[in-house]
């Protein structure tokens, strides 16, 4: 019996030698496999829908081709003094002046000038005089080729008062240019000349 122990511990030990002898050092790693396939694409999504267009804008009124208008606000500061030359005897005074340079004031054309009185433009030339005392203010105007003069003056009493080349607060004026043909159309139709309204109403009507 003994003997049969040991027989059997001996194979034992022989197969623990045998298998701890079989176990070596880890191999290196193995080179890595190939890619896989690309996956198939994603379907493209839908487009979105077109947005509606926007309502087309009114048209505008047609111009008058012969007729040519602008707006201008002259500062208190803008205005300088100048010598104005008198009628018949040659004489001169002062008076306060400011230009608009404007390409469309040619020999051919004729002028209109209005200043802004309260909410209403009023035709020039304007003269007040107070009944007072005789004071006096006055807007006027003149053109010639390619140019817009507006003039100011004003003095306090009519004996003795003090004068004035500028006025105490800004003014706009309004002028509107027409062909010489035209201005002589109205006059003759009997259009209030000294009406802005009567004079834009008519270019209103007119148009070419």
């Amino acid at each position: 019996m003994n003997k049969f122990y040991r027989v059997l511990s001996v194979v034992s030990l022989t197969l623990s030698v045998a298998f701890w002898s079989c176990r070596g050092d880890q191999g290196p790693q193995g080179p890595a496999g190939a890619q896989g396939p690309a996956g198939t694409p994603g379907t493209n999504g839908t487009n979105g829908t077109n947005g509606t267009n926007g309502t087309n804008g009114t048209n505008g009124k047609d111009g008058n081709a012969n007729v040519k208008g602008a707006e201008v606000t002259v500062k208190v500061a803008d205005w300088k003094t100048i010598d104005a030359a008198g009628l018949g005897t040659g004489a001169t005074g002062k008076t306060g002046a400011f230009s608009v340079i404007d390409a469309n004031v040619k020999a051919t054309m004729f002028v209109f000038a209005f200043v802004k009185v309260g909410t209403q433009f009023v035709a020039l030339p304007r003269v007040i005089i107070k009944e007072t005392d005789g004071a006096t203010e006055q807007v006027n105007f003149g053109y010639e080729t390619g140019k817009v003069n507006f003039y100011y003056s004003s003095q306090t009493a009519a004996i003795g008062g003090s004068k004035s080349y500028a006025p105490q607060t800004d003014l706009t004026f309004s002028y509107v240019t027409v062909e010489k043909t035209v201005g002589q159309a109205m006059q003759s139709e009997g259009v209030n000349l000294r009406s802005r309204e009567a004079v834009m109403t008519y270019l209103e009507q007119h148009k070419n």
